[in-house]
């Protein structure tokens, strides 16, 4: 019996490499104003014509996610700091009730790897989230502490041996496009780096309850800010 079928929707192959990117800059992944590889590479990656990824950047840079400078030292740069929260607070405005859901279906699978992870986490995967760790205390700024803590996650999400809750996390990041936290937030990102803390202690020690218990004060943390910026953004 067939069940659940769907009309499959086309998508141009530049549609493609455009959701690729705008999930890496959603995640955190890409910064602002960071250079993309060059256009070779790009392609090359996406197997995709040159022709083609020209005219995913064009989207990408009519949708306001990319500036594209001419000359020498020209390029596709990822647009700045203030423009991402824009986008980001737009996105939450028009429809408040889908970021409630993607933090819903985040920490309900994070809860889960958060589990798993601290029994199955090999000792390649502490190394990364180690590193993530170092990212985060070093960060200077509200992206790069995003940046960390996403590389944190998909760490996490590796560690469970799981590839669909690795994917589900993945994907939970990518849909949860926040703004930035401003300058003089150093007092959330504190705590934050403190919950961080002990969920890697936690993997570590393959423990298992405080595992869970750290990931649930940061979904904590998560919701409060979630709740804060949909306040604002109304």
């Amino acid at each position: 019996m067939l069940w659940g079928l769907r009309q499959v929707e086309p998508q141009a192959a530049h549609g493609l490499a455009v959701d690729l990117l705008q999930r890496q800059i959603h995640s955190g992944l890409l910064l602002p104003a960071e250079r993309l590889p060059a256009e070779r590479q790009l392609s090359d990656r996406f197997g995709i014509s040159r022709v083609t990824l020209r005219e995913a950047l064009r989207v990408l840079e009519t949708n306001q996610y990319i500036t594209v400078r001419r000359g020498a030292q020209g390029g596709a740069f990822v647009t700045d700091e203030e423009r991402l929260s824009q986008l980001a607070r737009r996105r939450m405005t028009r429809a408040p009730a889908t970021t409630m859901r993607v933090v819903e279906f985040l920490t309900v699978n994070q809860l889960a790897a958060s589990r798993l992870a601290a029994v199955r986490r090999g000792t390649a995967d502490l190394k990364r989230m180690r590193q993530a760790m170092d990212m985060m205390t070093s960060a200077e700024n509200g992206p790069q502490r995003k940046q960390s803590e996403a590389l944190f996650l998909l760490a996490l999400g590796d560690a469970t041996q799981n590839p669909l809750l690795s994917r589900a996390i993945e994907d939970g990041l990518a849909e949860l496009f926040l703004p930035f936290e401003k300058t003089g937030a150093e007092g959330a990102a504190s705590t934050a780096l403190k919950s961080f803390e002990h969920l890697f202690q936690a993997l570590s020690s393959e423990d298992v309850a405080s595992s869970e218990a750290a990931m649930a004060d940061l979904h904590t943390q998560l919701w409060d800010t979630v709740r804060r910026f949909t306040r604002n953004a109304a």
